[in-house]
């Protein structure tokens, strides 16, 4: 399976005119993961581990958007190569930025995901 071929199915992020929660919050994270990202040798990608509910989700971060005011939305691979998509307001936003094993280490590394 293609990771990028699924990048775009992150909606393209929507800013509401005076309300920028989600956008701040967008710009942050893309900091952060792609300062993380650096620090990772080539067999590893940017996973984002997910605790919900008492619950444990783990999948890596193929793409990143927003849709101002409040929702951030991640797409990904999880371990067992399922796509997911993450919506998330940003008040109950809480995440663990991950190494984890790229899924083909032979294959050229995929860039985070980010819209823009």
């Amino acid at each position: 399976m293609d990771l990028n071929e699924n990048k775009n199915d992150v909606p393209e992020p929507v800013n509401t005119p005076g309300q920028s929660p989600a956008s701040e919050l967008y710009r942050h994270l893309k900091k952060r993961a792609e300062e993380f990202d650096k620090k990772l040798d080539g067999g590893q990608c940017v996973g984002v581990r997910l605790i919900p509910a008492g619950q444990s989700v783990t999948f890596q971060v193929t793409a990143l958007g927003y849709c101002d005011p409040n929702l951030i939305i991640f797409g990904g691979i999880t371990e067992n190569g399922l796509e997911v998509q993450l919506l998330q307001h940003v008040s109950q936003l809480n995440f663990l930025l991950m190494a984890m094993p790229r899924a083909n280490p032979k294959e050229p590394k995929i860039p985070l995901g980010f819209i823009q």
